[in-house]
């Protein structure tokens, strides 16, 4: 087995390769995994609150009174060592009782042989038909067997109200329809109404059986876009977003509020290959408009946050006719104590495209985790690893990569904080049955020193899409 020191690598070059996933070989992560103990299978993803360590590279979704958490790779203690798996069931929370992080009951729901076990999968919702599809992009995990990367397919999830659910294959990977498709990771991904969309991604040797013998990355342009009506898949050019290049680990929002269809956000990231040059900035938001298929480059103002990838992204609507859009965490490219200032929060309040920052002192960084709107004013934070480990420069690559799961416990129990976007203030609890949303004081001296919503729109275009809204009253 080949590995080198990364005292040979540049410190930016080695996390870049980190956050990318651009990992060991299957073989060698296979290896060293035996050697260290790890367990040579796939494990559900519940484990105690005691051993539970981190958690990270999953999907999570709301879907009627439950929470879903979708695949991805976790962390615990087995007597004095840790152990690395990858999460072969699908866990939900329930959200119509009150709980507390540390004594949450997570139910666990178990997969039929053939159905998607991915890392950073897509887990789109149809509300309208209640019913989830996954398969079509993510990676399989370097932890415990280190699986093979599946054919492309596409399943679905049926929830059965009681936080279980059942997993069908819909169409199987031999289906005309995947002639031409490739499954995609890290790219920026969404759903909202009937649509699933993952734009840029990349294309590595955990993605697909055919590409599993490519060493570098490959960039994926353009828009994969599910019908999850008619189950029809669909690659349309993006050349609209980010100037044509590639793009990603920045994060897509769906927002139902304004437009006849509503309309996807597109923020963050990176561009491949990953630099410093290669980051895109906040001050500039992409609004696609999936029903037209017309692409906006809106300008943003106001506390604009530090370029960055690997964040995440929820949204509420106010009881003021307001869209904000709240954003945690992610990183620049260096794990450490440089890492520690991207643990903050922003808000992008809409119509104004206007950030906001939440003043509180930067502590516990973390990515590859995933935040959900969960009812009232609250925010979920589900998982992420740490960004500031003992070990990320000088040491081997596989060493620095378990030690960012493995340097601390992570300070949410079971990864999982509750933000209250009134209050602006982090709990340890969920309240079920939440009051509405209403703007925090931050968001409210904004509007009352911009009565006319400080919105300067790029184009009558965009102004003509806010005339819409969809607000409960």
């Amino acid at each position: 087995m080949s590995r080198f020191p990364c005292s040979l690598i540049s410190t930016t070059i080695l996390y870049i390769s980190l956050a990318l996933g651009a990992v060991l070989s299957h073989r060698d992560i296979q290896d060293h995994g035996r050697a260290a103990g790890l367990e040579s299978r796939q494990a559900p993803g519940v484990i105690s609150t005691q051993n539970f360590v981190r958690r990270a590279w999953h999907a999570s979704a709301v879907a009627g009174n439950y929470l879903y958490i979708e695949g991805g790779e976790f962390s615990y203690k087995t007597g004095n060592f840790i152990t690395y798996q990858y999460s072969s069931a699908t866990l939900s929370i329930d959200l119509s009782q009150d709980w507390r992080n540390d004594s949450v009951l997570l139910h666990t729901t178990s997969k039929p042989q053939g159905a998607p076990v991915l890392s950073s999968p897509a887990f789109a919702y149809d509300e309208q038909n209640d019913i989830f599809y996954s398969g079509f992009a993510g990676r399989v995990s370097d932890f415990g067997d280190a699986p093979q990367p599946p054919p492309m397919s596409l399943w679905s999830f049926k929830p059965d109200g009681t936080g279980g659910g059942t997993w069908k294959r819909e169409i199987g990977n031999s289906d005309p329809a995947f002639d031409h498709l490739t499954r995609p990771v890290r790219g920026y991904q969404a759903y909202g109404r009937d649509a699933a969309l993952s734009l840029g991604g990349v294309s590595t040797y955990q993605t697909s059986p055919t590409t599993e013998q490519v060493e570098d990355d490959i960039p994926l342009a353009g828009l994969l876009g599910l019908n999850m009506t008619t189950k029809t898949f669909t690659n349309s050019s993006a050349k609209s977003f980010n100037a044509g290049q590639n793009g990603v680990l920045g994060q897509m929002h769906y927002v139902p509020s304004f437009g006849p269809n509503g309309f996807f956000a597109i923020m963050g990231g990176t561009t491949v290959p990953d630099d410093t040059d290669s980051y895109i900035g906040f001050g500039n938001i992409w609004v696609y408009e999936p029903v037209t298929n017309i692409w906006y480059n809106q300008t943003a103002t106001g506390n604009i946050p530090q370029k960055r990838k690997e964040f995440c992204t929820a949204g509420l609507n106010s009881t003021s006719g307001t869209y904000e859009i709240f954003l945690y965490g992610g990183e620049k490219g260096n794990l450490g104590p440089d890492a520690v200032p991207f643990d903050e929060i922003f808000i992008l309040t809409l119509p104004a495209f206007r950030w906001l920052k939440v003043d509180y002192p930067p502590q516990h960084p973390r990515l590859g985790h995933t935040c959900n709107a969960v009812g009232g004013s609250q925010v979920m934070s589900i998982g992420g690893i740490d960004a500031n480990p003992n070990i990320y420069v000088n040491a081997f690559f596989d060493d620095i990569r378990k030690s960012t799961f493995n340097t601390s416990v992570d300070p949410f129990a079971q990864g999982l904080g509750i933000f209250d976007m009134t209050t602006l203030t982090w709990a340890d609890h969920y309240t079920a049955n939440a009051p509405p949303y209403e703007q925090s004081d931050l968001v409210k001296k904004f509007y009352a020193d911009n009565p006319q919503n400080g919105s300067q729109f790029t184009t009558p275009g965009l102004q003509s899409l806010f005339q819409t809204t969809h607000f409960s009253q």
